[in-house]
């Protein structure tokens, strides 16, 4: 938990739009408006700060060129571990209270 990364085009969500729209609307059907209140996307949910970084994807997707995919997922592992083998343990301990406390934060 003291960093989380996602895929260009990928999404996190606990529940799918459908399922998500079932639930609130009683309707699957309205998946694609679940999904704008869902913000699932890597690209937003870095803006909500869930994320702390977005790995780029090759042309056409990760699905295409699993090389350039590993390439970059290698890197920001990488860069994101050698970082991290710099703070002490109280520093990265208080760094992920922080970070999940955020993200608990609810505003209306």
């Amino acid at each position: 938990g003291d960093r989380i990364l996602m895929l260009e085009h990928s999404i996190y969500s606990v529940i799918s739009p459908e399922g998500c729209a079932a639930i609130l609307w009683g309707d699957g059907t309205k998946g694609e408006l679940a999904a704008e209140e869902l913000k699932p996307t890597a690209q937003d949910l870095l803006e909500l700060k869930v994320i702390d970084e977005i790995v780029a994807e090759p042309i056409g997707g990760a699905h295409r060129d699993y090389e350039t995919t590993a390439k970059h997922v290698h890197e920001a592992i990488a860069r994101n571990l050698a970082e991290l083998r710099g703070l002490s343990l109280k520093k990265l301990v208080e760094g992920r209270y922080a970070k999940f406390r955020q993200m608990s934060r609810f505003t209306e």
